[in-house]
């Protein structure tokens, strides 16, 4: 069971690297972007009859900040599933990363706890020329990792980029392959993003009553996630699958992670703004 809920952390640890966007990309469409810290209330929402996890409570606290060169972020996810025998474990997932608007640089620090104890941790940096240029990942921990990224590799900025970007055009897909520090076994991933429909309006559904910044237009993008093998070809089964309700200004209203025999919904309970340095 221990190794279950491990699973599961490192999928959450990599998931929350996939949920915001930059908007000073040199070359790309502008997308505006809310520095901020955002508050998420997590529960358990579906359970299949064979589903050894019945029942999950948590909290996740995600915040990011306009550097004048990019964007810092750092997250925390606590979380305790209840087995269907025996008590529930709590595990965190604490991470901080760091992107440059020119896309050259990206550094990524992550640690995954289950009863207090480490089980799981990584940390380095991936660099390249720029954008669509070849690059490759160097890690500290675990020490002497190296992993080739192919030029059409993307950080997770321009990932979400390219969705919003998407989902404006009304194009209904966006393919990449996607580099986040997580899982460097299975990296660089390939994600697959489904754009649900067209925008809903801001007053469509929950989650708009936190002022000014909750009030945007928003989309359902359904993301597969999905592991290389050897040569680099996706798998056919994906790693996990979430569910987001995307704004425009880089919000996120609500998320639920598939994990197949259940699902975890992280539902948007407060978010402040936080406002941009002055830069040179």
């Amino acid at each position: 069971m221990a190794f279950e809920i491990k699973a599961v952390c490192n999928l959450l640890a990599g998931v929350l690297f996939l949920i915001f966007l930059s908007t000073k990309i040199s070359g790309a469409v502008a997308v505006s972007h809310a520095s901020h810290r955002a508050f998420y209330a997590i529960s358990i929402s579906h359970v299949a009859v064979e589903s050894n996890i019945v029942d999950a409570r948590g909290r996740m606290v995600v915040e990011w900040r306009d550097d004048c060169d990019g964007w810092s972020s750092s997250q925390r996810l606590a979380v305790s599933m209840a087995p269907r025998d025996g008590e529930p474990v709590t595990s965190e997932v604490m991470m901080t990363s760091f992107e440059t608007f020119d896309g050259k640089l990206f550094s990524f620090d992550s640690e995954t706890r289950i009863g207090g104890e480490i089980v799981e941790a990584v940390k380095g940096f991936a660099e390249r020329d720029g954008r669509g240029k070849p690059g490759r990942a160097i890690y500290k921990v675990p020490n002497g990792v190296i992993v080739d990224l192919p030029a059409d590799t993307v950080f997770p900025f321009e990932h979400t980029i390219a969705v919003i970007e998407a989902a404006k055009q009304g194009q209904s897909r966006a393919f990449s392959h996607y580099f986040d520090g997580s899982q460097p076994e299975d990296s660089p991933m390939a994600a697959n993003s489904l754009i649900l429909g067209e925008a809903r309006d801001a007053s469509d559904g929950g989650q708009n009553g936190f002022g000014g910044i909750s009030q945007h237009k928003w989309w359902a993008v359904r993301l597969a996630m999905f592991a290389n093998d050897d040569a680099k070809r996706p798998t056919e089964q994906p790693e996990f699958e979430m569910t987001q309700l995307l704004q425009d200004n880089g919000v996120v209203r609500q998320f639920e992670f598939d994990y197949g025999e259940f699902s975890l919904v992280a539902a948007l309970v407060a978010i402040e703004k936080i406002d941009s340095p002055p830069c040179n």
